[in-house]
């Protein structure tokens, strides 16, 4: 699948968004997590320092006191541990050591000496994570001349941190990627607006408005470069066609009158009675020859005109079931001696606002095709009128167009067969000065053919008619 560039670049923003937000969330989760475990690990050394001043202030000069009163004082220590500790999810547990004898005091959790690990105390200096009662606690252990001793607090602050962030981000990163998306296409319509205006704009731009130019793009990007050097082009193109359309007016110009005078002398050298027959039938070739040159050229005049728009067009308001049946006694007319059927099926008493002499010629042209191309058969005609529109269809059962050659059949100097058409005289305009007719009636004109199955020809004209009571 194709992505358009606006879809790529909504793309781009948003996987960058989300790279860089993957980024951000991550330096910050880091960041909280150090935090957290910076401010345990103080509040551990704040502990131990605490603990450290207290014994040795106020108890450890009991190590050298007699029994007796090394009691008394003993029974002290666990009623500060407790007072400082029992409230907060916090707990000390002291070994006091003399020599073989180990005395333990703690405070704050309830049996701690045996909620720790077995051999908890002998560990070296330093922090450890330890799940006590189904929460957890971050541990240092320290050591002493005179003993040893671990301190705690509760640590699932940092996990419930972690976990609360996890949930939030469950639905937080996907509505800010949904977000980062709707304002990326945003952005990129915004940035590929002045390239969608210029598309609609050069496309509406054909030969026959090439004086048109782009809108001018306010900005100095990219953008506007684009605009100005596809406008300089247009300029280009403008002043190329110009001069082809002049080269064909004055070429179709220049030959109409050697055309002229060489048709006349033709046809006044074939009238000499005195001619032998061999004379008289290549004076004949000439003749034909030169009428079918003189056709080109008018042609080629026609559509020169028509590409430049100054063609004169004279409409007004006539028969149009009288010119088809004026074009259809022609054909039958031409068409004796051959083994053709001709039917005029349909035909419908109408009055049409147009050209009469370009519907002629259309009628003509259709009618000389399905006339060339159909050594025998049938070729039929109709004239209808069909809700707003006039339709006149033909039909033959002749060669027939491939399908490969059908999208071409209205280019000028087209020739599906060019075999066939070098024989019966086309010069491949006939079907483009057609569409070119219709087109200027505002109408359309369809083609169907296959090969040895005939062709149809479809004429629809909208506009001004009128039925006609017969």
């Amino acid at each position: 699948m194709t992505l358009t560039l606006r879809a790529r670049l909504m793309l781009w923003y948003t996987l960058a968004f989300f790279a860089v937000l993957t980024l951000v969330l991550c330096i910050l989760a880091l960041e909280l997590h150090q935090q957290l475990s910076d401010e345990a690990h103080d509040k551990l050394l704040t502990e131990e320092t605490w603990v450290s001043t207290l014994f040795e202030t106020e108890f450890q000069p009991l190590l050298q006191a007699t029994a007796e009163k090394d009691d008394s004082l003993l029974a002290e220590l666990p009623e500060d541990l407790e007072e400082r500790y029992g409230l907060k999810r916090q707990f000390a547990l002291l070994r006091l050591e003399h020599g073989a004898e180990k005395r333990y005091y703690s405070g704050g959790l309830k049996n701690i000496d045996r909620l720790l690990p077995f051999g908890f105390l002998e560990q070296g200096t330093g922090n450890y994570d330890v799940q006590i009662a189904g929460n957890r606690y971050r541990v240092r252990v320290f050591h002493r001349d005179w003993g040893r001793v671990a301190v705690g607090v509760e640590n699932d602050t940092i996990f419930k941190v972690a976990q609360k962030t996890g949930q939030v981000l469950l639905w937080v990163v996907p509505l800010s990627v949904l977000l980062a998306s709707g304002g990326g296409w945003i952005l990129a319509k915004m940035a590929m607006r002045p390239v969608a205006l210029a598309a609609r704009a050069a496309e509406s731009i054909s030969v026959a408005n090439l004086q048109e130019r782009l809108q001018d793009y306010a900005g100095k990007d990219e953008f506007g470069a684009l605009v100005a050097t596809l406008n300089r082009m247009i300029s280009r193109l403008e002043e190329g066609v110009k001069r082809l359309q002049q080269f064909t007016q004055d070429a179709a110009h220049e030959l109409r009158t050697p055309l002229a005078i060489l048709r006349g002398d033709l046809e006044l050298a074939y009238q000499d009675e005195k001619l032998s027959d061999d004379t008289r039938i290549f004076l004949q070739k000439m003749l034909d020859r030169v009428i079918a040159l003189g056709g080109i050229v008018d042609n080629l005049m026609l559509l020169a005109r028509s590409d430049a728009g100054n063609y004169p067009f004279k409409k007004k308001l006539f028969r149009f079931d009288a010119l088809v049946h004026e074009i259809f006694e022609d054909l039958q007319i031409l068409a004796e001696g051959r083994a053709l059927s001709l039917q005029l099926r349909t035909c419908e008493a109408l009055e049409f606002w147009g050209d009469e002499l370009l519907m002629r010629r259309l009628l003509l042209n259709l009618c000389d095709n399905a006339l060339k191309y159909t050594c025998e058969g049938k070729i039929v005609l109709a004239l209808r009128k069909s809700r707003d529109n006039v339709v006149f269809t033909i039909s033959d059962t002749g060669a027939g167009i491939s399908a490969e050659d059908l999208p071409h059949i209205f280019d000028r100097f087209y020739r599906a067969d060019k075999s066939r058409t070098n024989s019966t005289g086309g010069s491949g305009l006939g079907l483009a000065i057609c569409k070119w007719i219709v087109t200027a009636h505002h109408g359309t004109i369809d083609l169907t053919s296959s090969p040895g199955a005939g062709t149809t020809v479809r004429v629809s004209l909208p506009g001004k008619f009128e039925a006609v009571m017969a």
